[in-house]
């Protein structure tokens, strides 16, 4: 068996069936922070034939496991999409700070963070923390625009949003 867990685009993801040729093969794509038992479960999301049988791997560990779809690229499109939705909101609020940082007003930004939309606007050193996972998390966002285009949507955005991680790191 071949469990690939990266959120990767349909084509890479045939690209990856391919490579392992008769393997079993199920996708995967992780949500959450590292299984530590905290507050934030981990989920791993599963597709493919033979994604029940994967999941039965993580019984019993702080690994959330989540069968999606019996075709592979469910689990790659249910993490994709929160990962646009959440890492590109993390991008936008990097590109807030850096806004008010040029002007000298991220005191007035923060104080923003009261509202209930505004909860990535809490910290100013945001920019710095997510510097750190920011050379990943780049990448990842071409592949949410492939994924965009095969489905027919709008990726400029996401192509946008990556040039965010590549200018932090």
């Amino acid at each position: 068996r071949y469990i690939e867990a990266n959120p990767l685009s349909p084509k890479s993801l045939r690209e990856a069936q391919e490579a392992v040729g008769r393997a079993t093969f199920v996708d995967g794509g992780v949500i959450g922070p590292p299984p530590a038992g905290g507050p934030s479960p981990t989920h791993l999301m599963l597709s493919g034939a033979a994604a029940a049988q994967a999941a039965e791997l993580w019984a019993g560990t702080a690994v959330t496991p989540m069968v999606v779809g019996d075709l592979p690229g469910a689990a790659s499109a249910a993490k994709s999409s929160y990962a646009l939705y959440n890492k590109g909101k993390a991008a936008l609020a990097v590109l807030a700070f850096q806004l008010a940082d040029k002007h000298g007003v991220t005191e007035a930004l923060t104080a923003q963070q009261v509202r209930g939309d505004a909860g990535s606007l809490q910290d100013p050193s945001l920019p710095d923390q997510l510097r750190r996972v920011a050379w990943r998390w780049g990448p990842e966002f071409d592949e949410l625009a492939e994924t965009l285009d095969d489905a027919g949507l709008e990726s400029d955005a996401a192509r946008a949003l990556r040039l965010v991680w590549t200018k932090l790191t």
